[in-house]
Formats: C-alpha cells, structure tokens, sequence
C-alpha cells in the first residue's frame, strides 16, 4: 500500500470512527441537558465546582464532560475551567427560544436508549423494538406505563411542534379556511399559533382523551385558547367535520401504511365540499437535504414502528382514499407542506 493510500485508508478510519463515537456525544449532549446546565450559565461564565454543586456531579468528570462537548462547539471553555454558553448550547436552554432542550432529555431516557438497543430485532423483523419484551403492546402504549418518560416526551413534542409551528404558518395561508381541524394536535401548540395569525379561523384539536385533559391548565396566549375547540377522540374512528381544512403535523410518519389510510380516509370524510388536507412533515429525497428524514426514519423504524415516506409515497397514500397531491410548499426547516385535495 503507498502512502497516499495509507492517508486516505487513516482519513476513512477517522471518520467513520467520529461517526461511531457519535453515541458518546449524544449522551452527554442528553445529560447536561438533564442537569439543565444551558441554564446555569444562562447568567453568564461559571467555574465547573460551581456548577457541579449546583447538579450535585462530580466536579472532575463533569468537568471531563463539558471539556469534550466545548471542542465540538458545544458550550466553550475559558481559563482556570470556567464555562460559558455557545450558540449551540443555548438551544439547550430552557430559557431560550427555540430551546431543544427536551427533545435531547427524551434521546438520554433509559426508555429510549432501550428501543435503540434492539435496533437488530426491528432490522430482523421489521417491527418496533418494543415488540421484542413486549409483545402486542404498542409503542406509545408502552410510554404510557413509564409517566416520567411520557412527560419528557410530551415536552419535547411540544417543544418541537413550536420550531415548526412557527415555520408552518409563515409558510402557509391558513386565512382562507373558516374552520380548522389539526388532527393529533396534542396540547395545541400549532392550533395557537395558527389562531393567534388568523382570528376569523375556528381551530379545533383532535386528541385522545389523556392529552385533551391535559390541556386544562395550560395558560392562555393572547386570548387564542378561548378560539380553539378541544375534543377528546381517536384519529381512527372520526375525524369532527365538516372541516375546510386538516392539518397533520408528524401523524402519518408515526404509522404503517395501512394505519395511514385510515387516518386519512377519516380525514377525507370530514372535509367540506372545497376542504383540503395538509400534510406537515419531512420528505425522503437524495441529497444533504435528505438527510434528516433518513435518520428519522430509522427513529420510526424502532420507535412508533411507522416511517418517513417520500413524495411518490404520499402521493399514493392520498390516491388510496381519493385525494390528490396538489402541491409542495417548502419552509425554512426540513419539514415540508403537502397539500391534498379531493379527486373529482
């Protein structure tokens, strides 16, 4: 072997080594984000003894744990080992907007260390690794066992649904539909932000009974909670109409195909002669850009047992209950807008 080839094997090694090592990084990105460190320096500098009281850690190997996360830009590293907060760290700050902070509390979960530890059983099998000790039980109906790691969830999704609301409604016209169903809209958070930009709109959100009561005791935003209507049901059985519009934000990449269908026949039902559906969610595709619905698919795959799907795939999913793909809106994050509209 020459030199060159010598180089180039060392450089293939080193990268694909960084890539296998990407399971350490994860972690401790997870664990800081639980000892909520982001915030601790929210105020500025503070020298690691201070902050490993404030977590009740070890002060050497926090120390060791932030030292890694500042190389990779992660936090940064000043003199006689005092750290402050990067622009990466601050999205793991609660205070911050467009914090993620439970979105990577939710990755260091032993419950979801756990689906990806049987990632060989999903590959083996095709189905959620959940199914390998449990078998029959569902996977949300496996979260719902664990409330610690339910409410983690629930608070990155909520989390998450905020980043992309934002993205959704500046990418989209909502103002020409009078009545909107979000469908698996959780604790409301699109629906607000859908509400607070068009106050003509009724928005109603449709989730199970556990989740709608969970809602009560939320604040109100701007007075937009008194405009949305909040109803208890499954996706599977009804979807309330007549709707002009229904919007599903990351429902479909949660299931099978045949489970889609349902939902989106449901949906079909409920529109208005002229409603419309709006599909919320990333796209599988070539390229950089397709990147992040690659890796969440193999989330889907081990997880919810479902799938991200590219845009031949929704399209045949929307025919498969009579509607049709009408067009494609882009917005500033991976997700994409697709919307459908009934065939004849």
């Amino acid at each position: 072997m020459t030199t060159i080839e010598q180089q180039a094997d060392f450089t293939s090694q080193a990268a694909m080594m960084q890539m296998v090592n990407g399971k350490c990084v994860s972690r401790c990105v997870s664990l800081v984000a639980e000892l909520g460190i982001a915030d601790l320096l929210a105020d500025g500098p503070r020298d690691v003894a201070s902050i490993a009281r404030a977590t009740n850690s070890n002060p050497d190997a926090l120390y060791r744990v932030l030292r890694m996360l500042a190389a990779l830009g992660i936090f940064v590293e000043l003199a006689n080992e005092q750290f402050q907060n990067s622009n990466l760290s601050e999205t793991l700050s609660s205070k911050s907007g467009g914090s993620i902070r439970n979105y990577a509390r939710w990755f260091g979960r032993e419950l979801h260390w756990r689906f990806w530890t049987d990632l060989e059983y999903s590959v083996q099998t095709g189905s959620p690794s959940v199914f390998k000790n449990h078998p029959g039980k569902m996977p949300f109906e496996l979260l719902a066992d664990h409330p610690a790691d339910q409410e983690t969830f629930n608070e990155a999704m909520t989390e998450l649904s905020a980043v992309h609301g934002a993205a959704i409604v500046q990418a989209y016209d909502f103002s020409q539909f009078g009545r909107i169903v979000e469908v698996g809209g959780g604790q409301g958070t699109l629906a607000r932000l859908i509400a607070q930009r068009n106050p003509a709109c009724k928005v109603t959100v449709l989730d199970l009974p556990h989740v709608i009561d969970g809602v009560a005791n939320r604040p109100s935003d701007n007075g937009s909670m008194e405009r949305i209507d909040f109803k208890s049901g499954s996706f599977f059985e009804e979807v309330p109409g007549p709707a002009d519009l229904c919007v599903l934000k990351h429902i479909l990449h949660d299931w099978d195909d045949k489970s889609a269908h349902r939902i989106l026949e449901n949906c079909r039902q409920a529109l208005s002669d002229r409603g419309r559906v709006l599909v919320c969610e990333m796209l599988v595709a070539e390229g950089p850009e397709g990147l992040p619905a690659l890796i969440l698919d193999i989330e889907m795959l081990v997880g919810a047992g479902g799938r991200e799907r590219t845009e031949r795939e929704f399209s045949e999913l929307f025919a498969a209950v009579g509607l049709r793909l009408n067009r494609i809106i882009q917005t500033h994050t991976p997700i994409k807008l697709l919307e459908a509209v009934p065939i004849g």
